[in-house]
C-alpha cells in the first residue's frame, strides 16, 4: 500500500480532474514534501522556496485517491507522474467533489462535474491575462514568477468580477465549467492554486504543463499544448459555448482565432488582454478585455 511504502516526506501534487460527456480523468504527481513561499515571505525565501519546487524530482510510488465512494489505485512512473482517464460516469451530482489522495495531498484538488443546465463556459489564460507576470520581460517574468509569494502576486485588476459575472448568470454557479490553462509548470500548482483563491476568481480547472521527458506536452510549442488542451475541453463538453480569454504577449489570438474558425459553435467570444510592446491587431471578431471588465 501507498502508505506502507510512503513515508512523511512524500506529497502528492493533485491536479484537478473533471467529468465529461462520457469519461472523466485524474492526475497528478509525487514528490518529496516541498513547501510553497508563506504570504510573509520575502524575496531571498521566495526564490529558495520556489527553485526548490521547480527542481523536485518526482518519486515512483504507488498512490492511492478517492472521490466520494469510488476509489482507485496505480504506480507512477519514473518521474512521479500517474493519470487515468476512464468511462463511463461516476454518477456524482453537479459540482465539485474533493480529491484525497495518499500520499497525502500538498494542497486540495477536486473533481468538477458540470451541471448540464450550463451551456456557457471560461478557458482562461493566466499570465497577463489574469496574473500580472511580465512574460515580454524575461526580467519582470522572473521576478514575478520566482521571487514573490502567491499573496503577493498581482492580479489583473477586474477580471474576477468580469468572470464571476459571467459564473454568476449561470444556471448552476458552484457547476460552471471554468478552465485557467496556463504554460507554467505543474510544479507550481500549489502557488497558482492560492493566487486564484486569493484573487476572488472562480473555482475552476487548472491545468498546468506536464515538463518532463517523455512528456506528452511539448517543451517550446507553447501554441501546440495550449492548442491540444483546448480540443480536449471541447471534446469533453460539447455542448458548452466557451469564453476564450488571453493576451497578445504571446500567440493566444492566433490559437482562438483558429478555433473561431474551426469550431464557431463552441466558441462564445474572445477577449484579449493588450499588453505586448507593439500593438498588432487583433483577429476578426477579438475584443479588448478591458471591456469585460468595464
Amino acid at each position: 500500500m501507498a502508505g506502507s511504502s510512503s513515508s512523511p516526506r512524500l506529497q502528492t501534487i493533485v491536479d484537478d480532474a473533471w467529468q465529461g460527456c462520457s469519461s472523466y480523468q485524474f492526475s497528478g504527481r509525487v514528490t518529496k514534501i516541498r513547501r510553497t513561499p508563506q504570504g510573509d515571505s520575502g524575496r531571498l525565501h521566495s526564490l529558495y522556496r520556489n527553485s526548490r519546487l521547480l527542481a523536485t524530482a518526482g518519486r515512483p510510488d504507488a498512490v492511492t485517491w478517492s472521490v466520494g465512494a469510488h476509489s482507485w489505485t496505480t504506480r507512477t512512473d519514473h518521474h512521479g507522474y500517474w493519470s487515468l482517464v476512464g468511462s463511463p460516469s461516476l454518477n456524482l451530482r453537479p459540482g465539485w467533489h474533493e480529491i484525497a489522495t495518499q500520499p497525502s495531498a500538498s494542497s486540495p484538488a477536486g473533481l468538477l462535474v458540470v451541471d448540464p443546465r450550463n451551456d456557457t463556459g471560461i478557458i482562461s489564460d493566466l499570465d497577463d491575462t489574469i496574473l500580472v507576470t511580465g512574460v515580454t520581460s524575461r526580467r519582470s517574468f522572473l521576478r514575478n514568477s520566482l521571487l514573490l509569494p502567491p499573496e503577493k502576486r498581482a492580479a489583473v485588476p477586474r477580471m474576477a468580477q468580469g468572470y464571476r459575472r459571467i459564473v454568476d448568470a449561470l444556471p448552476n454557479p458552484a457547476a460552471a465549467p471554468v478552465f485557467y490553462l496556463s504554460a507554467t509548470p505543474r510544479q507550481l500548482t500549489d502557488n497558482v492554486r492560492r493566487f486564484l483563491a486569493l484573487a476572488g476568481y472562480p473555482r475552476g480547472v487548472l491545468i498546468l504543463k506536464h515538463v518532463a521527458r517523455g512528456s506528452a506536452d511539448p517543451v517550446r510549442d507553447h501554441a501546440a499544448y495550449k492548442s491540444r488542451r483546448i480540443t480536449e475541453i471541447f471534446d469533453s463538453f460539447p455542448g458548452v459555448r466557451f469564453h476564450l480569454v488571453g493576451d497578445d504577449g504571446g500567440t493566444d489570438p492566433e490559437i482562438y482565432a483558429r478555433f473561431v474558425r474551426e469550431r464557431p459553435t463552441q466558441v462564445a467570444d474572445v477577449w484579449i488582454q493588450s499588453v505586448a510592446k507593439r500593438r498588432r491587431p487583433l483577429p476578426p471578431g477579438q475584443r479588448n478585455a478591458a471591456e469585460l471588465c468595464a
